[in-house]
C-alpha cells in the first residue's frame, strides 16, 4: 500500500507539473501571437483635404482610403491616426509610426524607407487677383512672403531657396488660413496642392484668388517608415497591394469617391 501511495503521488505531482508546463507554453503562444497581430500604425497629416485630414478625430481623405484598402488586401493590420503634420513628422522619425502621403526628398531619402509612389501631388502658387504673380521659376519669388504649411517641403529647388533667404515665408498649419490671408492681402503667394487649393476656394467662396499656370513642382507621395522600424516587409506587402489596386480599378473607383465627397 506504501508503494502504491508513493506511486500514485509521484504520478499526480507528474501529471500537475505537465499541466504547469502546457499551460505556461499556451501563455507564450498566446502572448507571441497578441503580439504579432499587434496592428502597425500610421499617421496622416490632420489638415490637408481632400488627400488627408480629420473628421470626427478620424483620418480621412484619399490617403487613409488607400491605405487602408491596400493593407487589408495585404492581411496587414493597420491603425490609422491624424496629426498636425510636424508632429506626424517627428513621430516617424522615432519609428513608432509610419507616415502616409509624405514627399521624398534627399533628407529624408536618408532617414526613411519608402513604399512605390501613392499619387504625385501638383504644387501650385496662387496669388491674390490684384497683385497677380507671372510664376514660371522659384526665383520668381524672389523678395515675396509666401504662406506655406508647417513642416512641408516643397521640393528640393524651393527648400534650397528658402534656406538661402530668396523669399521670406509664414507657416500655418492649414490651407484655410493661407488663402484667407491671401485673400486680405496679408501675404503675397501660397503654395498649395492644386486639389486642395481648388476645394479651399470654392469651400470659402474666394473670387480674388488666381494661380499660376505652371506649377512650382510635382511631388510623389509615399508611404514611409523609418529605416530603424526595419518595416520594408510591411512596404512590400503594401506595393504589391497596390499595383493590384490600380490593375482592377480599385484605386481610381477610391479616388473618384473621396473626390466626391
Amino acid at each position: 500500500k506504501t508503494m502504491t501511495a508513493r506511486r500514485l503521488s509521484i504520478r499526480i505531482r507528474f501529471r500537475t507539473r505537465v499541466r504547469w508546463l502546457v499551460a505556461v507554453l499556451c501563455c507564450g503562444w498566446l502572448a507571441f501571437g497578441v503580439r504579432a497581430a499587434e496592428p502597425v500604425v500610421i499617421v496622416f497629416d490632420a489638415d490637408n483635404p481632400p488627400f488627408m485630414f480629420g473628421l470626427n478625430d478620424h483620418p480621412a481623405g484619399i490617403y487613409p482610403a488607400l491605405v487602408s484598402a491596400a493593407m487589408e488586401r495585404a492581411s496587414i493590420p493597420v491603425r490609422l491616426e491624424i496629426r498636425p503634420w510636424k508632429r506626424a513628422l517627428a513621430e516617424g522619425e522615432t519609428g513608432k509610426s509610419g507616415i502616409g502621403g509624405i514627399y521624398q526628398n534627399e533628407e529624408r531619402a536618408r532617414k526613411y524607407d519608402f513604399s512605390d509612389p501613392i499619387m504625385t501631388e501638383n504644387i501650385v502658387v496662387y496669388f491674390n487677383r490684384a497683385t497677380p504673380i507671372d510664376f514660371r521659376t522659384v526665383s520668381d519669388l524672389q523678395g515675396k512672403t509666401i504662406g506655406v504649411i508647417r513642416g512641408w517641403s516643397y521640393g528640393d529647388a524651393f527648400d534650397a531657396a528658402r534656406r538661402n533667404g530668396l523669399f521670406m515665408v509664414e507657416e500655418v498649419s492649414g490651407d484655410r488660413s493661407n488663402f484667407m490671408k491671401l485673400a486680405d492681402g496679408r501675404l503675397d503667394a501660397i503654395l498649395s496642392i492644386e486639389e486642395s487649393g481648388q476645394a479651399t476656394i470654392a469651400a470659402a467662396g474666394l473670387s480674388n484668388i488666381g494661380q499660376s499656370r505652371s506649377y512650382l513642382a510635382s511631388n510623389k507621395a509615399y508611404l514611409a517608415f523609418a529605416k530603424s522600424a526595419q518595416r520594408k516587409d510591411i512596404l512590400a506587402g503594401f506595393n504589391k497591394a497596390l499595383s493590384a489596386m490600380r490593375h482592377d480599378g480599385t484605386f481610381d473607383r477610391i479616388v473618384a469617391r473621396e473626390l466626391a465627397r
